[in-house]
């Protein structure tokens, strides 16, 4: 009891004896604490880490593959085990994960396994999960394509045609694409889609959107592609349709020949046309590219000949040339020589001389025309326009006296001398 009348709690404290006895059982407190925490094995785990892929040294980089899509979207869940001390200063960032690619030697999807790269011996990776993780590789290529313009749901009032649309001009309809080659093989087709859903009475132009399309027309996702162009401007003609009659036309016949005596027959005698409005009005029918009449004979009667078209107007149905054939029954050649040579187009002051008869001209027409004619109905006609003094070889287009249904046959050349 007298103990406890002369005990004070503030002389305790400020005894330096206290005190010391007081630090040594704190010291030793955390050191029992501390060891028997390192002696705590305990487990830890750690979720959402993402992972590297290995290239280095492997076959896909000395090929130039490349990583299709975005592999960090791809999360992990690791679990380490350790001391308490050791395990309880980790975070996610200390946890290192990767996977190689040593075992891809050809484009494809592969599923690398999933390893630690960490070497820190006071933990150990007691598991990860997913164990694999899904890679693609492919060759990165670039291609171009030609942009092919649709315009969905577009209508012309009665009498005009919404027309073919096509990519603006000030554009071009050429475009470059870059990505895996599997999907560059892919693509059959490049449009430009544009959304009209309208009746148009003129021309119009519209924003479109790049779609690819695979062989069976099917859309090719474009996730993995770098486009040159995202987006084009596609414009609408809006066009009339006539019917109208085909025409020949001759070339290479003599002076007063009669080009409308010769009889023939044409595969497509009309065609419908298709063009601006303005223009297709003004259009009666449409004439063939000249036919060469020196190259008509009997056994050469049937021709193929492209239509002569004015700008901005085309053959509705699909027509690459049309087949020309004429009538030369009772038709027959004959071959004469001619001394009559007459020249035009001799500059003033000038003179021309034929080097001689021109020889083994062959000439075609009807027969009971033919059989009349010798060699003083049958006259050359050379062109000396432009041509100054010297020795000239000129063409000498073979005409007629008063003749208009014969011909001559091939074509033929004389040596002239102008003083």
């Amino acid at each position: 009891m007298k103990f406890l009348k002369n005990f004070s709690f503030t002389k305790l404290l400020s005894s330096r004896r206290f005190k010391i006895l007081l630090s040594i059982l704190i010291s030793f407190s955390l050191w029992v604490g501390l060891t028997l925490n390192e002696k705590n094995i305990i487990d830890r785990t750690f979720s959402d880490l993402s992972i590297s892929v290995n290239l280095e040294d492997t076959y896909a980089a000395e090929n130039k593959m490349s990583i299709i899509g975005d592999i960090s979207q791809q999360r992990f869940t690791v679990t380490v085990r350790g001391s308490g001390s050791n395990v309880g200063r980790l975070t996610a960032s200390d946890i290192s994960l990767y996977a190689s690619a040593a075992s891809v030697d050809s484009p494809g999807k592969y599923s690398l396994d999933v390893l630690s790269a960490s070497t820190d011996s006071d933990y150990e990776i007691i598991s990860i999960s997913p164990k694999t993780v899904e890679v693609e590789f492919d060759y990165i290529e670039t291609k171009e394509f030609t942009i092919k313009a649709v315009a969905l749901g577009a209508t012309a009032p009665k009498g005009l045609i919404a027309d073919v649309a096509s990519v603006s001009a000030t554009q071009g309809n050429l475009i470059s694409i870059t990505g895996p080659r599997t999907i560059l093989n892919k693509i059959e087709t490049v449009a430009a889609v544009a959304e009209v859903n309208k009746t148009l009475n003129q021309s119009e132009t519209f924003d479109a959107d790049i779609v690819l399309y695979d062989l069976e027309g099917n859309k090719i996702d474009q996730t993995y592609l770098s486009l040159s162009v995202a987006n084009v401007k596609v414009t609408v003609p809006i066009a009339k349709k006539k019917e109208v009659p085909v025409k020949i036309q001759l070339a290479g016949y003599p002076e007063g020949f009669d080009t409308e005596f010769l009889s023939y027959t044409l595969d497509h005698s009309k065609v419908a046309i298709i063009g601006t409005p303005e223009t297709i009005e003004k259009i009666q029918e449409v004439v063939l590219n000249p036919i060469d009449i020196r190259g008509l004979t009997p056994s050469n009667k049937t021709f193929e000949v492209t239509a002569k078209l004015p700008e901005g107007v085309r053959l509705l149905d699909s027509i690459d040339y049309f087949k020309v054939t004429f009538n030369l029954k009772n038709y027959t050649e004959k071959t004469i020589n001619i001394s009559n040579i007459k020249y035009k187009g001799l500059s003033s002051g000038l003179q021309a001389k034929n080097d001689g008869n021109i020889k083994n001209v062959k000439i075609c027409g009807p027969s009971s025309v033919l059989r009349n004619i010798g060699e003083d109905d049958a006259y050359a006609l050379i062109d000396l326009t432009e041509k100054i003094a010297g020795t000239h070889t000129v063409d000498a287009l073979i005409n007629f006296n008063d003749i208009k249904k014969v011909w001559s046959i091939g074509e033929y050349k004389t040596t002239v001398t102008v003083k």
